[in-house]
C-alpha cells in the first residue's frame, strides 16, 4: 500500500476513528475500508474493500444474531430472524453510516463521485461492512463487538417495511401466483423486472435489491388500488 497515499489522509482517518470510537493499531486496514473498487482502478492500486466487506458482512450477521439472542431471551426463530434483518439490510447500514458520515471519507472514483457515490445506500452499506471487517482484523473479536454496540445497538434505526417479502406473502394468502423478478445489467446498471397478475414494473437502479424492492412497493401499490385488501405486516418492520 503506498505509504504517501495513507500520510494524505491521515488527518481524516484520525477524525473518522473519533467518531466510530476505535483507534487503529495497523491505519492501512481503515484505508483499505475505505477504498471502493472505482478508485482503485483509477489509481491503479492493487486492493479495495470488497474483501473487508466480505468478512464484516459475516461478522455483522453472527454479532447481531448475538445481540438479539441475549436481548430477546424468550423469543422464537422466526421473530430473531426478522430482527436480524431489521439491523443488517442495507437501508439500517446506510443510515448508520450517514450518522457518522461515512460518505464523507470514501475514495471514490471521479465518475462514482460524481454520480453520487458518496450518498448511496449500497456503497455506504459496503463500507460499513468493510470498517467493521477492519476492526475485527485489527482488534479482535470484543472490540468489533464494542464498535457495533457503540455505532449500531445503541440507535434507534428508521422502520422499515421488507416490500419483497410482503408482496410474496400476499400472493400467498390469496391463492396469487407468485411474481417473477427478472434482473439484468445495463451500462452500470441493475434493471429489474416484476411482473405477476397483469401488472409489470421496471427499475433501473444501481443496487438489486433496491431495485427488487422498489418493484414490489410499486406492486403493492397497485395490488392496494385494485381493492385487494393489501395491508403491512406489523411483523416486519
Amino acid at each position: 500500500m503506498p505509504v504517501l497515499l495513507l500520510e494524505n489522509f491521515k488527518a481524516d482517518l484520525h477524525l473518522l476513528e473519533k467518531r466510530i470510537g476505535y483507534n487503529f493499531k495497523n491505519e492501512e486496514l481503515l484505508l483499505e475500508a475505505l477504498t471502493h473498487r472505482s478508485y482503485a482502478t483509477e489509481m491503479g492500486l492493487d486492493f479495495d474493500n470488497e474483501r473487508l466487506e466480505f468478512l464484516g458482512d459475516a461478522f455483522l450477521n453472527f454479532a447481531v444474531g448475538v445481540e438479539l439472542f441475549n436481548r430477546f431471551d424468550r423469543a422464537d426463530e422466526g421473530f430473531l430472524t426478522r430482527k436480524r434483518v431489521e439491523f443488517v439490510r442495507e437501508q439500517a447500514l446506510a443510515y448508520v453510516a450517514r450518522h457518522i458520515g461515512l460518505g464523507d471519507f470514501l475514495l471514490l472514483g471521479k465518475g462514482e463521485r460524481e454520480q453520487g457515490g458518496a450518498y448511496r445506500d449500497s456503497n455506504l452499506a459496503d463500507a460499513f461492512e468493510a470498517l467493521i471487517g477492519a476492526v475485527l482484523i485489527d482488534g479482535g473479536v470484543d472490540k468489533a463487538f464494542e464498535v457495533l454496540k457503540f455505532l449500531l445497538f445503541s440507535i434507534d434505526l428508521p422502520p422499515f417495511i421488507d416490500y419483497k417479502s410482503e408482496l410474496f406473502s400476499f400472493c400467498a394468502r390469496r391463492k396469487l401466483l407468485a411474481p417473477k423478478f427478472l434482473c439484468s445489467k445495463i451500462n452500470g446498471l441493475f434493471r429489474v423486472e416484476l411482473s405477476m397478475d397483469g401488472f409489470k414494473a421496471v427499475i433501473f437502479t444501481k443496487s438489486k435489491k433496491e431495485g427488487e424492492r422498489e418493484a414490489a412497493k410499486a406492486a403493492l401499490s397497485y395490488l392496494s388500488s385494485r381493492g385487494s385488501g393489501v395491508a403491512h405486516d406489523s411483523s416486519s418492520k
